[in-house]
């Protein structure tokens, strides 16, 4: 029991030090920001937004691959028409290699809805993973190149200031520090619609809220000059609906990105508004789909989710287990089994002959035979044993017959040339001939 306690404290230890040197670390406890997805039910989701248009039997999709899968999974069709709603900046940015999919595939006719966090600056917006190249995507992906009014305004003025003083104008813009301190109550924004139009149909207007400070924006078409200003900010005058055409389809972008997000799509007419942008791009046989790879819901590998799925925690936590099991069971340690297997006389000789047949020529053993033989016969007779033949005193003093002697001469004679013998044979009868001389 003693040795199991003490296996059982090794085993903590040692799954402790693994946790300490290899696990990540927790961060600090810290308020989680819902992002604007089809899933998410919190504050800044898009859940309402999927649900409703379900329940409205409007076919509604979660797109959670790249750009350049849209006309794969949505092909357009004669008179059929997706609409693509994509809320920016994005947390997984746009790729250069998705814009000319994207354009493509509006040009077809469709029709894609960027959800902007420019006249608003969304809690989400704000979060880890900022998009800094925001503005260059955004027009990369729209063909629209944003630029601040307060920015154009204090820019002239300081222009003027500067002619009168003789110095150069620098364009000023917003403190850093200033546009990233949360404000102490969000603002509500109203925007209204600039005139009739069919997706203001009912609409008096909607409301947008920002949790950080936002500046006010103006839109120029770098590919187009049909820009149609289609609603403005009730405070501020500043437009924030824009709509541009692309081939067969067209883009529309507003400045508000909470606009239609869980916790406003209820309010004012924001939700009556969203309607009609669907019933005005959806063709027959159309989709809404919500862009949710760019927001983070991906398809594709993505580490932070797989690292924070609770399925791993579980099977890591399964194994944890059945490693303290296996360390804490009965283990009988089997004996160290001998490798040493010694070999009788025989084996040994028929092992080391069996090597030197592979490895020797027939007639150099013969040759190595004779030499045996003569080297005996020189000994008995004191002559020195250098292997050299005596078939002279065989010839005179043996007993061998004269018969077996020539026989032997002509099979020396034959392995001395380097022709093959039969070693059997000359082996047997170099032992009759030693029989002889005994």
């Amino acid at each position: 029991m003693k040795e199991r306690v003490v296996t059982f404290a090794l085993a903590l230890a040692a799954f402790a030090l693994f946790y300490t040197l290899m696990a990540p670390k927790p961060s600090a406890p810290q308020e989680r920001v819902t992002r604007p997805i089809s899933i998410e039910a919190g504050p800044n989701g898009h859940a309402a937004l999927f649900r409703w248009l379900e329940a409205e039997r409007v076919p509604v999709a979660s797109f959670r691959e790249r750009y350049t899968e849209l006309s794969r999974h949505f092909a357009p069709s004669s008179a059929t028409g997706h609409l693509l709603i994509t809320a920016t900046p994005h947390d997984y940015p746009i790729r250069a290699s998705e814009v000319e999919p994207l354009r493509a595939w509006i040009a077809a006719g469709n029709t894609l809805l960027v959800l902007a966090g420019l006249s608003d600056t969304p809690e989400w917006s704000m979060a880890e993973g900022y998009d800094v190249a925001f503005m260059q995507n955004m027009e990369s992906m729209t063909g629209l190149r944003f630029v601040a009014i307060e920015v154009e305004a204090d820019a002239a003025e300081s222009a003027e200031a500067a002619e009168e003083e003789g110095e150069s104008a620098a364009s000023p813009s917003m403190s850093p520090a200033l546009a990233a301190m949360r404000l102490d109550e969000p603002q509500e924004f109203t925007l209204v619609p600039n005139g009739l139009h069919a997706f203001f149909s009912g609409v008096e207007s909607a409301v947008a809220v920002s949790e950080y400070p936002a500046s006010k924006w103006r839109a120029y078409s770098v590919s187009s000059p049909l820009l149609l200003e289609l609603a403005h900010e009730a405070e501020s005058g500043s437009p924030v609906l824009w709509e541009l055409r692309q081939g067969e389809g067209r883009i529309l972008v507003t400045g508000y990105g909470s606009l239609f997000t869980n916790k406003l799509l209820g309010r004012a007419d924001n939700a009556r508004l969203l309607a009609n942008i669907v019933r005005e791009t959806l063709g027959p046989h159309g989709s809404v789909i919500l862009d949710d790879a760019h927001q983070g819901l991906v398809a594709f590998y993505d580490p932070d989710a797989f690292f924070g799925d609770a399925r791993l925690h579980r099977s890591l936590g399964w194994l944890v287990a059945l490693w303290f099991v296996f360390v804490l069971g009965a283990q009988r340690l089997r004996p160290l089994a001998s490798t040493w297997s010694p070999l009788d006389i025989t084996s040994f000789v028929r092992a080391t002959g069996g090597f030197m047949a592979r490895v020797l020529k027939p007639a150099a053993a013969g040759q190595r035979l004779f030499a045996n033989f003569f080297n005996d016969v020189r000994r008995q007779i004191g002559l020195p044993a250098d292997g050299g033949p005596v078939w002279e005193w065989l010839d005179a003093h043996s007993s061998m017959d004269t018969r077996e002697i020539a026989r032997l001469a002509a099979l020396h004679a034959r392995t001395m040339s380097g022709h093959r013998v039969d070693l059997v044979k000359l082996h047997n009868a170099l032992v009759r001939a030693r029989e002889s001389l005994n």
